[in-house]
C-alpha cells in the first residue's frame, strides 16, 4: 500500500505557490495553527478540506495524498520540502528548463506560406558536372525561406549532391561578387559554359576547385580552362 505523503505534499504545493500559512488558512477558512498542524501530520484535513486544495493547488486529490506515482518523484518531493523558497525556486527553475529542453527535441516545426519568399534565381550549380550558364539562360523564380539577405548579387539553385552534407540538391545560395578570393571559400565559377558550386582550394599559388562530396571530381585551375568566378556563397 502507498505510504500517505499529505502533510510534505501540502507544503510542498504551499511554497510553490508562495503563499504563507497563514494565506493558505485565508483562502481556505481555516486558523494557521489548523495549517500547521496539516503540515506536521498532527491532524489531517477533511474531505471537504482536501477537494479545495485540490482545486487550489491544481492538482488531484490522489497527487496530494501519495505523491507522484513513481519513487524518484517522491524522494525529490521529501528533499525538496526541506529546501528554502528560494531553493526550492531553483529546483523548479531547473525541471522546467528540463522538461521544455525533452519536450522541444520531439518537435518538428513546419514552414508557414509567410515564412517564405519568392525570389528570382539566376541559374543552376553544380559542383559534379556543372550546369549550362551563359547570358542566353533564363532567370527563373524560387521559393526560399526567410530570412533573405539583401546585399547578394546572385541566387543560384543546387542541382544534384556534390556538395552534400553542407549544401543539399535544390538548396538555394546567395552569392556576392568579390576583387579577391581565398582559399577555403565556397565560390560559384563557371568554366566552358558550365556553372559549377565549389570550394576553391589554393596550395602553392595553384588553385583546385574541390568537390565537398569525394565521390565527384575536383577541378585544376589553369589558364586554358578559363575557369571565371562569379562571386563567394555567403548564405
Amino acid at each position: 500500500m502507498a505510504k500517505v505523503v499529505l502533510p510534505q505534499m501540502i507544503d510542498y504545493y504551499r511554497k510553490q505557490n508562495n503563499m504563507t500559512m497563514a494565506e493558505l488558512g485565508s483562502k481556505l477558512g481555516k486558523t494557521t495553527s489548523a495549517i500547521s498542524r496539516w503540515v506536521s501530520g498532527s491532524r489531517s484535513p477533511m474531505v471537504d478540506d482536501l477537494e479545495r486544495l485540490s482545486n487550489l493547488f491544481n492538482v488531484d486529490i490522489k497527487t496530494l495524498m501519495y505523491g507522484a506515482d513513481d519513487d524518484y518523484a517522491n524522494m525529490i518531493l521529501k528533499v525538496v520540502s526541506k529546501l528554502s523558497v528560494d531553493q526550492q525556486k531553483d529546483v523548479y527553475s531547473f525541471a522546467k528548463e528540463k522538461l521544455a529542453s525533452s519536450n522541444s527535441s520531439n518537435v518538428i516545426k513546419f514552414p508557414k506560406d509567410d515564412d517564405t519568399l519568392k525570389i528570382t534565381a539566376s541559374g543552376v550549380l553544380s559542383a559534379g558536372v556543372g550546369e549550362f550558364l551563359d547570358d542566353s539562360t533564363k532567370p527563373f523564380t524560387v521559393t526560399v525561406h526567410k530570412p533573405v539577405p539583401s546585399n547578394y548579387d546572385y541566387a543560384f539553385q543546387i542541382n544534384g549532391h556534390s556538395m552534400e552534407p553542407v549544401y543539399q540538391d535544390k538548396q538555394v545560395v546567395f552569392v556576392k561578387k568579390e576583387d579577391d578570393y581565398r582559399d577555403g571559400q565556397i565560390i560559384a565559377a563557371v568554366m566552358d559554359g558550365c556553372a559549377y558550386l565549389k570550394k576553391l582550394s589554393v596550395v602553392d599559388g595553384e588553385a583546385t576547385l574541390v568537390s565537398l562530396n569525394p565521390q565527384y571530381p575536383n577541378i585544376k585551375v589553369d589558364k586554358e580552362n578559363g575557369v571565371k568566378v562569379l562571386g563567394v556563397v555567403f548564405s
